[in-house]
Order: structure tokens, then C-alpha cells, then sequence
């Protein structure tokens, strides 16, 4: 469940949901960290407004389903469609907008299935515009990413028409690739077909719902608070990277939606830039004990020994001057997003 805090972070933006009034919304990845949160506002709006909106939650377990929403799957507009993604998306009544989120992005799925990351992306990408085209629906949102801009060299932060060179020949570019052939793919199907669809390219978003043993560094900093244990950094860690809760990028994601009248709306934010380093020191400064330090040296490795596939060129920072313009603005910092996230897990456990 989202709580109370996130789901008020979110309506604290103008988004304009009387769009959603007599709609049946589908929710693609509903059990991951945006589906639930895009799942969780939608009907807190319906219930709060009285919109008579139907939600459809696909994921591929139902148990996963449960775990996520709990009694929230007995409200009688709330529908589970349990299927794999790369399959045909089997529903038979209207589908009016699609929330597209389904989708491999870890540095553990890069590295020990590389094929089934670039073909969840662009199968599913697929699934999900053949329904679009064949319900007639109205809208689809395709959730995309800051690495489709490739090996950025300028010091200006990334506008959305911007593009960067990515070399096609390494098996960790099957998720920035197949992000961008589904940008191709949705802008094929809207020149052919008439699909109309809005994309967000999103960067380092966590929150509550995030996965601890992805091999992202951020869910293992958390996870080395929750276990005690020394964060091991292998580099000196100076990179820097912008970290946006999720509930704020929810807010900004459904206010693209909603408002948005260009394709792609960046999302990030830049308050919350931050080296990977002071980041560490940042997390184990959570540890109400005091016991976790941060050291170096060690190996960046995965769950079964990999050395994790990171990414091979140097990502740029976004700019997000268009989706403030429709009345965004972030309003969690990093210490408070990051406490939000360890006490998600802690009061899980």
C-alpha cells in the first residue's frame, strides 16, 4: 500500500484528473514500484471524486498482486490481469488509456538476461500498441529512460530533443536500445495508426517498492542499513547522479498525461544531485545505531557472483525545464526520500 504522505505529494500537483471521469484505465508492471504508486492515486482519485473509473493491474503474479494491494483487489473497480507482458494482453471490454511501466531495468537483469530484457521491452512495447490500436484508446504513456540519450559530453543538462551517440555493440545497451526502438515503435503506430501517447524518460527514481538485490547502488546501500552492514564502495564514487522520489515522479508523470502536449517530458530532480560517494554517506547516516560505515574497495558483483554490467558511457544530467512548466516541482529531498524508503522496509520486516 502507498501511504497517505506519497499519495497527497502526488495531488499536490495540477493535474487534471475529472480526464479520467467514466474510463477504464489499464496499468501495465502495476506490481512494481510505478505501477503500484500510478495504480494506488488513480483510485484514490476515483474513490475521492467519484469518477467512475475501472482499473485494470497487470502483472505476471497474482501472489505478487495480493502482496502489493491486499484488499485493495476486492474494490469492484480494481481488475487483476495476470499475464507475462510478452504476450497478447487479453481483456474484453474498453481500454480508454494505458499506463505503460512493464519492463526489465536492473543492473541484474542487464547482466544475466540481457535477451529477455531487450525482448520484454520491445514485445511488450508491441502488445501494448496492437491493444491501443485495436480498442481505440485515447491516450498511451510510455515510460522510457535518460539513457536513451546515450554518451552525453556537454556540460548543459539534456533537453528532450537532445541525443548522444550509443555504441549497439554490448550486451548492456539491449535496455537503452529497446527504449529506443519503442520510441520508434510509438511513434510509428501514431503515424500509422493514429495511436496518440505521451513518454516520460525518468532517472535514478526509487522509493517504497523498490527491489534490494537489483545490483543498483542505492538499493544496496538500503539494504546494507537494513542487514548492519558496512556499505563497500569500489570506486571513489564521484559520479554524480539526480535521485527523484517516486511519488514525486508519479505526480509528474500523471501530470504529463494529463496536461501534456508534447511527446516526451523529462523527469528528474535536479535539487537531488548527488555523488555516489556523499550518496553512501548519506544512506548509512540513516542507521539510527550507528553501526554502518562506508569503506572501499570490494567488487561490484551480483546475487550469484557476476560482475554487474553497468552502464559504459557517461550519462549526462536531464533537464527539466518542460515538465515544470506544466506546474511541477519536486518536493522530497534526498534525506527525507531515502528515510521515507528504509522505513517502508523496516515496518515491512
Amino acid at each position: 500500500m502507498v501511504a497517505q504522505r506519497d499519495i497527497e505529494i502526488i495531488r499536490n500537483n495540477p493535474i487534471e484528473w475529472e480526464v479520467f471521469r467514466d474510463s477504464t484505465v489499464l496499468v501495465t508492471g502495476a506490481t512494481g514500484r510505478l505501477g503500484m504508486y500510478i495504480v494506488e492515486a488513480v483510485s484514490k482519485a476515483n474513490i475521492d471524486w467519484n469518477l467512475n473509473i475501472t482499473i485494470l493491474a497487470l502483472a505476471r503474479s497474482r501472489e505478487k498482486l495480493q502482496e502489493v494491494f491486499g484488499s485493495s483487489l476486492q474494490l469492484p473497480y480494481i481488475y487483476a490481469l495476470v499475464q507475462d507482458i510478452t504476450e497478447p494482453i487479453a481483456w474484453e471490454g474498453k481500454v480508454d488509456y494505458i499506463f505503460h511501466t512493464a519492463g526489465l531495468a536492473s543492473p541484474q537483469d542487464f547482466t544475466d538476461r540481457p535477451v529477455d530484457t531487450l525482448w520484454g521491452h520491445v514485445q511488450g512495447t508491441r502488445n501494448v500498441l496492437e491493444l491501443a490500436r485495436e480498442k481505440n484508446t485515447e491516450k498511451v504513456l510510455y515510460v522510457s529512460t535518460v539513457e536513451i540519450y546515450g554518451d552525453w559530453k556537454e556540460e548543459r543538462g539534456i533537453r528532450e530533443d537532445d541525443m548522444g551517440v550509443m555504441k549497439c555493440d554490448c550486451a548492456r545497451d539491449c535496455y537503452p536500445e529497446a527504449k529506443r526502438l519503442c520510441e520508434t515503435m510509438l511513434a510509428s503506430y501514431e503515424a500509422q495508426y493514429g495511436v496518440s501517447y505521451v513518454g516520460v524518460r525518468l532517472c535514478h527514481t526509487f522509493g517504497p517498492g523498490i527491489s534490494l538485490d537489483d545490483g543498483r547502488a542505492f538499493s544496496e546501500f538500503i539494504r546494507n542499513v537494513i542487514e548492519g552492514e558496512d556499505i563497500v564502495l569500489q570506486t571513489q564514487g564521484l559520479a554524480a547522479r539526480t535521485y527523484t522520489y517516486v511519488a514525486d515522479a508519479i505526480g509528474a508523470v500523471l501530470l504529463a498525461f494529463t496536461k501534456g502536449k508534447e511527446h516526451y517530458y523529462n523527469i528528474a530532480n535536479p535539487d537531488n544531485l548527488i555523488s555516489i560517494r556523499d550518496l553512501a554517506e548519506l544512506i548509512a547516516g540513516l542507521d539510527t545505531g550507528g553501526r554502518v560505515k562506508v569503506r572501499y574497495g570490494g567488487q561490484e558483483n551480483g546475487a550469484n557472483g557476476k560482475k554487474l554490467q553497468y552502464l559504459p558511457f557517461h550519462l549526462g544530467i536531464m533537464n527539466v525545464d518542460r515538465i515544470m512548466a506544466l506546474g511541477w516541482h519536486p518536493q522530497t529531498g534526498l534525506e527525507d526520500a531515502f528515510r521515507y524508503t528504509l522505513e517502508s522496509f523496516q515496518q515491512k520486516h
